[in-house]
């Protein structure tokens, strides 16, 4: 007897669960001296660091600040924090 219901052959394939098995991990106590090291797959990954094409981008994205003017510039602390990062990444590469 099969415990995966019966799915109309019209569906969507974006619409169709596709079981996936994912190796179990070793319990935790294993591997804690290693938690922290980074797998040899992490070699193999490549990185492109760009300027985004709107700077600041992300803070519109939030809207106006919700604390009251008169206050810490929040928002205006944000951009310029947000600029300083952004161009140590871009020179780090």
């Amino acid at each position: 007897m099969s415990t995966t219901p019966h799915l109309p052959d019209d569906m969507p394939p974006s619409l169709k669960v596709v079981p996936t098995i994912h190796p179990t991990s070793p319990p935790l106590e294993e591997v804690l001296d290693r938690f922290w090291e980074a797998g040899h797959e992490l070699d193999a990954m490549e990185i492109r660091i760009a300027p985004p094409d709107r700077p600041l981008a992300i803070l519109e994205q939030l809207g106006p600040s919700p604390f009251e003017r008169g206050g810490f510039p929040l928002v205006g602390f944000l951009a310029t924090t947000y600029e300083k990062v952004s161009r140590y990444a871009l020179e780090r590469g």
